[in-house]
Order: C-alpha cells, then sequence, then structure tokens
C-alpha cells in the first residue's frame, strides 16, 4: 500500500499544470517603476522606448514579434506619462476622451496574453485567431483604476488581441506561444489529497 500511495504521488506531481482559458487579473506594474507585471512571462513590451509625446508606429515593434498596433476610432495611439511602468502607457489622449478601439496583431500564433490596463469603466477584451473568428472574448464593468489582465490558453492560436473601452490606455504587452504555468486542476488536487492521506494511513499501520 505504501509504495502503490508513494508511486500514485510521485505521478501527480509530475502532471502538467492545467492551462484554464479564462480572462484572469494580475497585478499591474506599481505606478513609475520598471515593467514589472505578475506574472510575468514571454516577451514583454513595455511602451517606453520612444518619447512621451510622440505617436505609435503601427509596425513600431515588428522585431519584437508584433506584426501591428492600431486603432479603429479617431485619433492616433501616442505615448502618454504612465500610471504604470515608466515612462509611457498608450492611448489616445484627451483631446479623444481616451477612447480607444486597439487590435494587436502578432506574428505567430500566441497561448499566453496580458496587457496592462488604465481608465476604462467599460472593457471589451477578446483573442481571435488568423481568420478572425472569436477565442475568447469577454465584456467588463471596471473600476477606472490599473490592472493586469492576461489569457492563458492550452495551445497557441491567438494572434489578435483586440481592447475597446471608453477611457482606456495600454501598457506592459506580454505574450507567449507557451502557457503560463498554471495551478492543478481540482480533480488532480483531489486525487492528491487521496494519495498522500493514503500514504500517511499506510505509514501509521507500518511505521518501518
Amino acid at each position: 500500500m505504501k509504495k502503490l500511495s508513494l508511486s500514485l504521488v510521485m505521478a501527480l506531481l509530475t502532471l502538467p499544470m492545467a492551462a484554464n482559458a479564462a480572462l484572469i487579473q494580475g497585478t499591474p506594474t506599481p505606478f513609475g517603476q520598471p515593467a514589472n507585471p505578475i506574472p510575468l512571462f514571454g516577451t514583454l513590451i513595455d511602451f517606453d522606448d520612444q518619447p512621451t509625446g510622440t505617436c505609435l508606429a503601427a509596425n513600431q515593434y515588428v522585431a519584437d514579434g508584433v506584426t501591428s498596433i492600431t486603432n479603429s476610432l479617431a485619433g492616433a495611439l501616442c505615448y502618454f506619462p504612465t500610471s504604470q511602468s515608466a515612462p509611457n502607457y498608450i492611448g489616445t489622449g484627451f483631446a479623444n476622451s481616451w477612447d480607444a478601439d486597439i487590435t494587436v496583431q502578432f506574428a505567430t500564433a500566441q497561448a499566453a496574453v496580458g496587457i496592462g490596463i488604465a481608465g476604462p469603466t467599460t472593457l471589451l477584451f477578446e483573442l481571435l485567431d488568423a481568420s478572425h473568428n472569436v477565442l475568447e472574448t469577454y465584456n467588463l464593468t471596471t473600476t477606472p483604476v490599473n490592472t493586469y489582465y492576461y489569457i492563458n490558453r492550452a495551445s497557441n492560436d491567438a494572434v489578435f488581441l483586440h481592447i475597446r473601452g471608453d477611457f482606456v490606455a495600454i501598457d506592459d504587452l506580454q505574450f507567449d506561444v507557451s502557457p503560463v504555468n498554471g495551478t492543478p486542476e481540482p480533480a488532480t488536487l483531489a486525487l492528491l489529497g487521496i494519495a498522500l492521506a493514503g500514504l500517511g494511513f499506510s505509514r501509521r499501520r507500518n511505521p518501518d
């Protein structure tokens, strides 16, 4: 019994962690600090490479694996003094009430995508595949503060990140072709608990 329980525990501990597809709230970079969102994964674009007050070229980050970043509403996306990692975040500015409809296109399909968001009271956050089919979509009512959201998918199929908000700026874009390390599924945790209990019981009966 002890050998069987120990074998089961070891097998469960070596199982891959679950990569649940869901919008998860992480932790944004504290105001004015170097980019350090939690979790930190994959490629990070902190938008701090250009002077504050200049505007974003759609293909600005091709070398980093982002084909384009565009806004379909009025107003260019520009670099403004940040409320997350210093010195910049990206938005349309006061002249456009900070309203934005932003699409980020990745050069290759991603499994994990995260971004810092400041300001919106309503927010659409979604991932799409190469054919523009919606993989996941979330409509959120938020408070106008700094947040960090990421989606962790089981496979790399996300080519577009689409964000639309009534008062929105973005910072600290992250993406990875592999899922971020997740947590065990509840069923896995239950089996692990049973195995550990069995191991403890067998040791009490046969302490040697």
